[in-house]
């Protein structure tokens, strides 16, 4: 993403959500799941920033599950549909922390360095780059009037040319449909636990774990017949 003088952010890769990937040398998970690690993604690095294997979200995922796991907290701390966070990240950057292209983006949310240091982030650290990103989406979803208008996100997340950005209309709207298909699992955050983004009033912190599997019943419980109720 470069920044432009109307704010837009711009990138410049362009992928599809079902391409067969494998693995490159700029295909590079975080060290571990932790969303307050401060690792730089120069230590992460060796052979430096380029263009990652792609794949299907399922699979970049599975390449990457620590970032994969930091890009679902983030989403939670910042009021962002996790799958649509991941449908994004996924597409920026392949969740990778070597992603980067000539443009001078970097890092599984393609950051750039203007836009990480106006919302107080260090684009070079891993997860600065993510919350930095993440920051960037949930404004971009509040100046469209939610995530639903895709191509409106695109604008303010990707606003470089019109080519591109239906590019990314398509590419994310392809990502989240399929994590978003009946049997994919909740996406689970660094602790393994599923979580939902509930209103602002439901729970002081926003969030609330779900349960796995719901629990047996208990001794004390009142059972309550078909159409007793």
């Amino acid at each position: 993403m470069i920044k432009t003088a109307s704010n837009a952010i711009v990138i410049a890769i362009g992928v599809f959500a079902g391409s067969p990937a494998h693995a490159n040398s700029f295909s590079r998970d975080a060290q571990s799941c932790d969303l307050n690690q401060r690792t730089r993604l120069s230590d992460l690095c060796p052979n430096g920033f380029g263009m990652p294997a792609y794949g299907s979200t399922q699979d970049i995922m599975a390449r990457n599950p620590n970032i994969a796991g930091m890009v679902v907290d983030s989403a939670n701390r910042y009021g962002v549909d996790p799958r649509l966070a991941l449908a994004v990240s996924a597409h920026e950057g392949a969740m990778s922390a070597c992603a980067g292209s000539f443009s001078g983006v970097q890092g599984p949310m393609q950051l750039t360095r203007d836009t990480g240091r106006g919302y107080g982030m260090d684009r070079g650290i891993v997860s600065d780059n993510i919350n930095g990103g993440m920051l960037t989406l949930r404004d971009a979803i509040r100046s469209c009037g939610g995530d639903q208008n895709i191509r409106c996100l695109a604008d303010r997340y990707n606003g470089s040319t019109e080519s591109q950005r239906q590019r990314w209309t398509s590419d994310v709207t392809q990502r989240l449909a399929s994590l978003n298909q009946p049997g994919q699992a909740a996406p689970t955050g660094c602790d393994g636990q599923a979580q939902c983004i509930m209103g602002p009033g439901d729970f002081p912190s926003g969030r609330t774990p779900v349960a796995a599997t719901p629990p047996a019943p208990a001794a004390t419980d009142v059972m309550v017949g078909v159409g007793q109720v």
